[in-house]
Parts: structure tokens; sequence; C-alpha cells
């Protein structure tokens, strides 16, 4: 399992700070969720104008670039503004193939004024019928992030089993599902080979699930470290990337303190042996049953 961060907690810095912070903080990648202020990345010229010398500069240091996040959604009921959407998630995927970046992220999207879940959750899944062949020309996986009114590890598993492409899989925030009140152990399981990045972001929660405040890693109800325990569980290899909204909330600390404390203990909870169960003879984790004794 590798460690990155969002570039939404950092959204002054440049392209250059970015990765060398990443190598300073102990990060192996980045995630681009805007870069400078300007959120549509493929408008950016710091990644356009030579992709090649973006490569370059990211092997040199060490730093993988894991995603491209977009602000696109998959459930607008009227064609014009579904079509302005595929549109947008085209020019991410070009560009991320460009880069070399495997992921572009989404989002599932939202029910509409006179809409039902099911009917956004099957739009959901169509545009992405349509946009996976796209994908696998270019050589990107498109990463759809549960929130908003698809939250759940059911929805995103109803839309993964209805696409039932290679080319999509799961991005999962187990902070939007909390509004839920949906745990880990139901939500990583459920998902499972699915999954394709994690994003880590920890806040704590009323008796009503409306998010309070964005805390530290271990320090709100988000569960970061069972997470990471369940993560390990179903021997997940991918990415679990570190998402602070300071793009959002201005209020929030700033990356020089945030980010160093996030790895610290992101790589502590990784790193962290767990005894194995066996029944082997002699060993030290044996289960200590009451045994019958015969004369």
């Amino acid at each position: 399992m590798k460690i990155a961060y969002s570039s939404l907690a950092a959204p002054a810095w440049d392209l250059e700070t970015l990765v060398a912070k990443a190598v300073e903080y102990g990060y192996d990648g980045i995630e681009l969720r805007g870069l400078r202020g300007e959120l549509h990345l493929p408008l950016c010229p710091d990644l356009t104008r030579d992709p090649q010398a973006v490569q370059r500069s990211l092997k040199e240091h060490n730093v993988e670039l894991v995603c491209l996040g977009a602000s696109a959604t998959l459930t607008p009921k009227r064609r014009r503004d579904l079509a302005r959407e595929k549109s947008v998630i085209g020019e991410f995927v070009e560009l991320a193939a460009s880069l070399d970046c495997p992921f572009v992220r989404v989002f599932a999207g939202d029910v509409g004024r006179l809409d039902t879940h099911q009917a956004a959750l099957a739009r959901a899944a169509d545009a992405l019928v349509s946009l996976a062949p796209m994908a696998a020309r270019y050589g990107v996986t498109l990463l759809v992030e549960n929130g908003g009114d698809l939250s759940g590890s059911a929805d995103l598993w109803f839309i993964m089993d209805a696409v039932n492409h290679p080319s999509v899989r799961v991005c999962w925030n187990q902070c939007h599902a909390m509004t839920l009140f949906e745990r880990p152990t139901n939500s990583i399981p459920r998902l499972g080979s699915h999954l394709g990045m994690v994003h880590l972001c920890d806040a704590t929660f009323d008796a009503n699930g409306v998010l309070q405040k964005h805390v530290l890693p271990g320090e709100g109800d988000v569960e970061i470290a069972r997470q990471i325990e369940l993560l390990k569980g179903i021997i997940y290899r991918g990415f679990v990337t570190f998402e602070w909204p300071k793009l959002w909330w201005a209020s929030l600390a700033g990356p020089e303190v945030v980010l160093p404390a996030a790895s610290a203990f992101l790589r502590s909870k990784i790193d962290e042996r767990h005894g194995v169960l066996t029944a082997y003879k002699n060993d030290k984790h044996a289960p200590r049953l009451a045994s019958a004794t015969t004369e």
C-alpha cells in the first residue's frame, strides 16, 4: 500500500512545490485536484505545455502522479448537460494519457428534482458504459467517487456491477459514507477488488450524520486506522490518498502543518504488524483452548 496526498490540501502550490513536498514529507505520489486555483486541469499550462517534462520531473523525484480529479458528474438528466460532462471527462482522460497518469476521478452524481435514486444510478452506469471504451483506448481508468446522494457502497457496487468494465473502478471515500452511518467494515469488503483508489479524510460528525469539522487522521469518527486494517485484509496494493479540503475551507490548518502529520500517521498504520492466528503447535499465537484429557 502506498500513500499520496491531494493538491486540495495546498491550493497555492505549483506543481514543482507539490512534488518537492511529497518527497520531503514521505509521500509516494500526488493527486491533482486543481492546480494554483484552476480546477479544470486541461487549462493548466504547467501540465499541457510539455507533458514529457512533467513525466521526467516526477520520475527524477520518484513521485507518482496518481490521479487527475475532475469535477464532472454522471447523472444529469438533460442530454445537453450530460454531453458537456462527458466532454470534460474526455479532456481529462486525454491529459492523463499524455502525463502517463493511470486514473481520472469523477463523481457519481446526485438525484435531481423529480428524479429517483434508481434512475440516477442507471444514468450513471449508462454514462460509464459509453465512456469506458474511450478510457481504455487511452490506457486510463475512470474512478467513480461516492458522494452527494450516491454516497453508499451499495450504490457504487450497483454501478460497478452494471458497467462491468476493467477501465472503470471505485474511488472510495468513507467520510462521505459517514453521512449514511455506514462503517468501513461494510463498505470495504463489499467493494473489494473494485477499489482503484481510496480517499482518506477524517472528520467529526454529530448524531444526525452532519459533518462538524475536519480533523487529522485518527482524531475523528471515520475510523482511518480500521480502514487501513481492512484494506490490508483484502490485500489492497493501491494508493490511499490523504484529502484535506483546504481549497474549500480556508480556515483549515495549512499544508506545512497537516501533510507531515498525516504522512507519519498513515505510514505508522500501514507498517503496523498484526499477529497471525494459527493452530500450529508451539506457535506463540496459537489459540489457548481447554483440552479434554483421558485416563
